[in-house]
């Protein structure tokens, strides 16, 4: 009788080539979870920057500055502003008088410096969203939000200048299955 050395030499081969595939052999297996994944979906990525004070001193006015920087990429699609200012006792007759008068400035400057949005105020703002629109794409770098104000008050009363000035920048990345990351 003649033997058949066909399967002993498959299995054989088979047995070799498996524990010998080394890098080849995860990059298959690699391959073979990357398709059992979901694929990717679009997101919007939403980033919100809050700046706001409440003057509590009565008897001299305080003076507030803050001047915060942040990345716009092109993937940035929509920029709002939501500002809101109350200024105890403002009204149609006390006017603004420089050095004399409370008041909130706000601008928002390019990477250029090129103003793109502002406010200069001394009396009440009601709550308002002003959106900034690219036009037709937002300059990419590092953009400014610079708030100057001056104000006072009386602690924990109905008596205090205040403001909020609320940035939300909203981008369009991918997000993958299974990572809390957008990109």
């Amino acid at each position: 009788m003649k033997k058949s050395w066909g399967l002993p030499i498959m299995l054989v081969t088979i047995i070799v080539m498996g524990s010998s595939s080394g890098c080849l052999g995860l990059l298959q297996m690699r391959e073979a979870m990357e398709d059992l994944r979901d694929a990717p979906e679009t997101s919007i990525e939403t980033i919100k920057i809050s700046r706001e004070k409440v003057f509590d001193n009565l008897l001299e006015w305080e003076a507030y500055e803050n001047t915060t920087f942040f990345e716009i990429d092109e993937t940035v699609s929509e920029i709002n502003i939501r500002k809101e200012v109350h200024i105890t006792g403002s009204g149609p007759l006390g006017g603004c008088l420089e050095n004399f008068t409370r008041y909130v400035r706000a601008e928002l400057l390019s990477p250029t410096g090129k103003s793109v949005w502002a406010i200069d105020v001394c009396e009440d703002v009601e709550a308002k969203v002003d959106e900034i629109s690219p036009s037709p794409t937002f300059e990419t770098g590092e953009w400014k939000l610079v708030i100057t104000a001056r104000g006072g008050g009386l602690q924990n009363s109905a008596l205090q200048d205040r403001f909020e000035i609320d940035l939300t920048i909203k981008r369009t990345c991918i997000k993958y299955p299974l990572e809390e990351i957008c990109t």
